[in-house]
């Protein structure tokens, strides 16, 4: 009976070891993955920064080409009254000048 006993005693003891043994590989494999996560967890809130960062130059650069967007419009509607103005100043001239020459012609036949 004391040898039953002691092989139970044995088996316990074999068994906590066992028990003991994995609980440590456990802890290991948990300390393990905690350390991935928070690694992890540090490339998201980089790569969430580097969004937030990506996101705000998106919206300057928007910005800025809107913003020469309108500067060009302004300009180019600034052109074309100019252009226009041109048109009709050398029209009233040419106008003027064949009036200038039909009379010219005009006066030439009467001598």
């Amino acid at each position: 009976m004391v040898e039953e006993r002691e092989e139970e005693l044995e088996a316990e003891r074999q068994a906590r070891s066992k028990a003991e043994k994995q609980r440590s590989d456990l802890t290991r494999t948990i300390s393990g993955l905690n350390d991935r996560l928070e690694e992890s967890s540090g490339a998201s809130d980089a790569q969430i920064e580097l969004s937030k960062k990506l996101e705000a130059q998106v919206a300057k650069a928007k910005k800025d080409i809107e913003e020469c967007k309108i500067q060009c419009e302004s300009v180019t509607s600034g052109l074309k009254k100019k252009q226009q103005d041109s048109i009709s100043e050398m029209t009233e001239q040419v106008e003027q000048l064949q009036k200038i020459t039909n009379k010219i012609n005009k006066d030439k036949s009467a001598i």
